[in-house]
């Protein structure tokens, strides 16, 4: 948080998009999760969101979110989710949802919570109230620890790209109830709307 002037945030288009989907693939390859011959079939249903460095201009750090039928999305597609659960998904309205995947950044940059604010003030926008995700076990159990992020897990888990990953949902509202309560600096971040929020379409 207190590195957030050396970057900007925001959405992809243009230029930037394709650096976006550069940066994704590239990283994802390094670590075995894709083949480099491999399409992705959620390139065209998704929303890129970067970091991009202000001294150098370089796209340092990606996200995205997915949008779609609820049975497409990946987590519920490759998971065994809780009928309990699917049930309470299927309630919302299609605009109300999407997932969030692809994340990813350059090791030598801290820009992971300001890519989770830029969405998260994006979806506020946008009307979406809940996040669908598959989380590695290991980070699942770390923001659940130092950030408070209130995952519900919403399914089995099972190796997934790599690791053993958990199925969940996160609601947008309970993520600022408990971090209100748990974590105020994190809390007052969130909710700061002086965002550096890239031009869209001007690369």
């Amino acid at each position: 948080m207190k590195n957030d002037s050396n970057y900007l945030f925001g959405v992809a288009s243009g230029k930037l998009r394709e650096k976006a989907i550069k940066l994704h693939t590239e990283r994802y390859m390094e670590v075995g999760f894709f083949d480099k011959d491999e399409q992705d079939p959620y390139r065209d249903d998704s929303v890129y969101f970067i970091s991009q460095c202000r001294s150098t201009e370089e796209v340092v750090g990606v996200t995205r979110l997915i949008f779609g039928k609820l049975d497409k999305l990946p987590t519920l597609h490759n998971f065994r989710i809780y009928d309990l659960e699917k049930a309470r998904l299927a309630q919302l309205e299609g605009y109300r949802y999407a997932e969030l995947s692809a994340f990813t950044k350059l090791s030598a940059h801290d820009v992971a919570l300001g890519l989770i604010k830029t969405v998260f003030h994006y979806s506020e926008k946008s009307g979406i109230t809940h996040w669908v995700c598959c989380v590695d076990e290991r980070v699942f159990n770390y923001m659940n620890r130092v950030f408070k992020f209130p995952f519900r897990k919403i399914g089995d888990p099972k190796v997934y790209l790599g690791s053993n990953s958990i199925p969940c949902v996160l609601i947008l509202e309970d993520i600022l109830a408990t971090i209100q309560v748990e974590r105020v600096p994190l809390y007052e971040y969130f909710v700061d709307r002086q965002s550096r929020y890239l031009e869209v379409g001007q690369q």
